[in-house]
């Protein structure tokens, strides 16, 4: 009977600093970054198609240095967009550069192998654009950093 009352007690520890951390994280990421929406855009500036995210998603190449993404009418490469507005600066809008997920990871990559650690504070200051596109793919800071795990042990 005591061990199952120590294993609930040690899975609520858990869950209470899990939970803990992660309130810590949006607090930073808010404090740095604001309240914000990311909406894709990728217009080719050759045939003037509208492509939708999937599309976008599906020109990137293999090459994680290649950041254009390639049309799909006319196979046109060029760069795509994620626009920033954010919610409690009247609609403050802002443009980076849309990555696909091997561009965002290959870049965390390099900072972590440079660094050894990736902060909020650090990519807010030196690459909001990656942060960005962390947070369009993964949907949270610690979602990106769990996939840039598995990323880094096959690399």
């Amino acid at each position: 009977m005591k061990m199952g009352m120590g294993h609930s007690q040690q899975q609520s520890q858990r869950l209470a600093l899990g939970l803990k951390q992660s309130l810590s994280l949006k607090m930073q990421q808010k404090l740095h970054f604001g309240d914000f929406i990311s909406t894709p855009k990728g217009r080719c500036p050759r045939c003037g198609l509208q492509l939708d995210e999937e599309q976008i998603k599906a020109g990137f190449s293999a090459d994680p240095q290649e950041l254009r993404t390639t049309c799909p009418n006319c196979r046109y490469k060029f760069l795509a967009h994620l626009i920033i507005t954010r919610k409690n600066e009247g609609g403050n809008v802002e443009e980076v550069i849309y990555l696909c997920k091997i561009q965002a990871l290959e870049q965390l990559l390099h900072i972590k192998q440079k660094r050894s650690r990736i902060g909020i504070a650090y990519l807010a200051k030196n690459d909001r654009q990656l942060f960005y596109n962390i947070i369009r793919h993964w949907g949270s800071y610690s979602l990106g950093l769990r996939a840039l795990k598995i990323y880094g042990e096959h690399h």
